[in-house]
Parts: structure tokens; C-alpha cells; sequence
């Protein structure tokens, strides 16, 4: 074969395989962190909204200490059923787009409640509860990971979304010429041809085991601390899924390689 032809076989096996990366990477990601879904049962799994709810209960005695009140008063002023509802909630304004509040105003009542249950308010220090009390409710807010911040990140979300799209669509459209002018340029040799599709299935198997292996040399992903520990516990299992299951990509076409060459 003239070395202008091996050139550009070579060129067009490489465009392929790092199309076919593409493809694989950008399908394991919109199946995980960009599937609500996905997240939705990770969390479920892992136990995201029981160990989201004691860290609110301890922020709730951790204040209790410095406000000098009876510890009775935060009983029962939040369950594992509200923590789950508001963090799903949360997550529909993040993926979904809408706009819903977290309503703190169940929480607010109940700890007035048992406060007033106590007698302990008075006009000297009616105005130090009340901020006690707001600073319970964004204490739960904080907790739960509840920001302002919703929409943006939900149009952030949708751009990557729609962008991530388009340029699939370039990709696969790249993918197809180059695989046809391939095809062309060793039509009369079919046993060219065979190879070639060894070597693209060979290559993008090697790729999708580098990518995740890099990642893990340079990302202690197990010491990742975002926000608080329940999430980032979730978070680091959802890395290593998604780095996981983009090693399964690569097996798959390490699988087709080895058929291609039997």
C-alpha cells in the first residue's frame, strides 16, 4: 500500500474510533448524571435521604446547644418523608425546569409549637426566638442543599443538553463519511477493510478503558467532599459508576474486536 494511502487510512480509522468514543462517553453520561432518574435511584440506593436527614437533625441540636432552649422543642419538627419531597423537589427544578419552592412553613410551626408548648417566650426574648427559629429553617435549607441558584443551573443543564446534541449529530455525521470513504478507498481489498474495523474496534476499546483510567490517577475520587457527606458519598459512587460503566463500552468493542479478528 502507497504511503499516501496508509495516511489516510490512518486518518480515517482514528476519526472513527474517536467518534465511536464520543458516542460511548456522551451515552454514559446522559444516561447517568444527566438522567434524573438515574440520580433518583442512586440516591434511593445509597441511602441519600436517610443520611441527609440526620445530618439535619444534628444541625438542628447544634443550634439547640447555643440558643440555651429545652431539646424538646426540636422533636418532630421534620421527618425523612419532607427531607426526601424537598430534595426531589430540587432535583425537578434542576432537571425538569420548574420552579417550585422548598416550603419551610411546616417546619416554622412546629418548632413555634413546642416553644410556646414550653411558656419559655417572652417580650424580652420573643425577638431571639424568632431568629432562632429562621435560622433553624435555613439551617434545614442548607442542609437539604436548597439554593437560589435552580433555574440557572437548569438552564445551564439545557444548553449542555442541546449543545451535546448538535455536536452528536456533527459526530455521527463525521463518522459516516469517513467510514464510506474508507470503505472507498479499499474496495477492492476486502481483507483492508477487515482490519480496518479490527483496528477501530481495538482503538476505541483502548480508549474507553485510558479515559476512565486517567481520571482515576489524577481524581482521588473516594476523598471528593462536596457540600456535606451524604452527598458526597453519593457523588463518589455515582463517578465510579459512570467511570464503570464506560469501561463496559470499552469491553463491548474489546468484543468485537475479538470477533472481527476470528
Amino acid at each position: 500500500m502507497k504511503v499516501g494511502k496508509k495516511i489516510l487510512n490512518f486518518i480515517f480509522v482514528l476519526v472513527i474510533a474517536l467518534s465511536f468514543t464520543f458516542i460511548g462517553v456522551k451515552s454514559v453520561v446522559f444516561k447517568t448524571i444527566f438522567n434524573k432518574e438515574y440520580v433518583l435511584e442512586q440516591m434511593e440506593n445509597n441511602n441519600f435521604y436517610s443520611e441527609t436527614y440526620k445530618l439535619v437533625e444534628s444541625g438542628f441540636e447544634n443550634y439547640i446547644g447555643q440558643s440555651g432552649l429545652d431539646e424538646e422543642v426540636i422533636k418532630n419538627i421534620c421527618t425523612e418523608d419532607k427531607v426526601k419531597r424537598d430534595i426531589n423537589i430540587i432535583l425537578s427544578n434542576i432537571y425538569d425546569g420548574k420552579q417550585e419552592e422548598i416550603d419551610i412553613t411546616e417546619i416554622s410551626n412546629k418548632l413555634n409549637s413546642n416553644i410556646d408548648a414550653k411558656n419559655v417566650r417572652t417580650t424580652k426574648n420573643s425577638e431571639a426566638i424568632d431568629e432562632f427559629v429562621k435560622h433553624i429553617c435555613q439551617a434545614y435549607k442548607d442542609t437539604i442543599i436548597s439554593t437560589k441558584y435552580d433555574k440557572t443551573i437548569n438552564n445551564k443543564y439545557e444548553q449542555i443538553v442541546k449543545i451535546m446534541g448538535q455536536v452528536e449529530k456533527i459526530v455521527i455525521t463525521v463518522l459516516i463519511i469517513n467510514a464510506i470513504l474508507l470503505i472507498l478507498l479499499n474496495i477492492k481489498n476486502i481483507i483492508q477493510i477487515l482490519l480496518n474495523i479490527q483496528t477501530i474496534a481495538l482503538a476505541t476499546s483502548i480508549i474507553q478503558f485510558i479515559i476512565p483510567g486517567i481520571i482515576k490517577s489524577n481524581v482521588n475520587i473516594s476523598g471528593i467532599k462536596v457540600f456535606n457527606e451524604a452527598f458526597s458519598n453519593s457523588v463518589v459512587v455515582i463517578i465510579k459508576d459512570i467511570l464503570t460503566q464506560i469501561n463496559k463500552v470499552g469491553i463491548t468493542f474489546l468484543i468485537i474486536y475479538i470477533i472481527s479478528v476470528i
